[in-house]
């Protein structure tokens, strides 16, 4: 393999999410607030773990009772989150070929471990980091620079896999090889100024680049 590890963003990445995940922000705040946030002011608040996006709406007091409520109608809708097609067999014939593999997510240790497990892939990733687990979110490089400490991979052998400017930032400035995931109809519009090495607009496309470049 190319890269000895790859580091991937979970929401709009590995899985179609989105709508479940904005549903599950607006009920979690619904009891604590009359205003209820645009999808793009959801958007523009993503970095931190679900309970720090919150409390960016309502008062800090709320937030722990808030993330209850969103992490029940997370739970109660997960059956209408889905892995991207082609996703698991990206992902098996990566770990197949001795790659090591990692998810730093902005989403919290709860669902984050919930959806993988839910959805077949826990298996897969040697690390895991979530939101709660670093100071600085993305694109500040704390996640990827700690997912290679973890993995005992260097930079220069890593590949970031995110559909974010946030992610390619991140992964820039770890040192890492950065690879921009467009194929999600439903992520966030790619908003911040950042210069990916690699972008692609399908899985397969993702999947051609990866396991068949030993072939060319």
């Amino acid at each position: 393999m190319k890269w000895m590890a790859l580091i991937f963003d979970r929401d709009g990445t590995l899985f179609d999410s989105f709508p479940v995940i904005l549903a599950a922000f607006n009920h979690a705040i619904e009891p604590y607030t009359a205003k209820r946030p645009s999808d793009a002011e959801w958007f523009a608040a993503f970095g931190p773990d679900e309970q720090e996006v919150i409390g960016k709406f309502i008062p800090s007091e709320k937030k722990e009772e808030a993330f209850k409520r969103f992490y029940s109608y997370y739970n109660q809708h997960l059956d209408q989150i889905r892995l991207f097609e082609g996703m698991k067999f990206v992902l098996e014939k990566l770990k197949q070929k001795g790659a090591k593999l990692a998810i730093f997510t902005g989403g919290g240790w709860e669902s984050t471990t919930l959806v993988m497990a839910g959805k077949g892939i826990a298996e897969y990733f040697d690390v895991v980091i979530t939101g709660d687990r670093v100071q600085r979110p993305k694109p500040d490089p704390e996640g990827v620079l700690l997912a290679l400490s973890e993995l005992k991979v260097p930079a220069e052998a890593a590949l970031v896999v995110g559909d974010a400017g946030a992610d390619i930032l991140a992964g820039h400035s770890a040192g890492t090889k950065t690879a921009l995931a467009r194929w999600s109809v439903s992520a966030p519009p790619y908003d911040l100024p950042s210069r990916p090495d690699y972008t692609f607009y399908s899985v397969a496309e993702f999947k051609r680049f990866l396991l068949d470049e030993e072939k060319s």
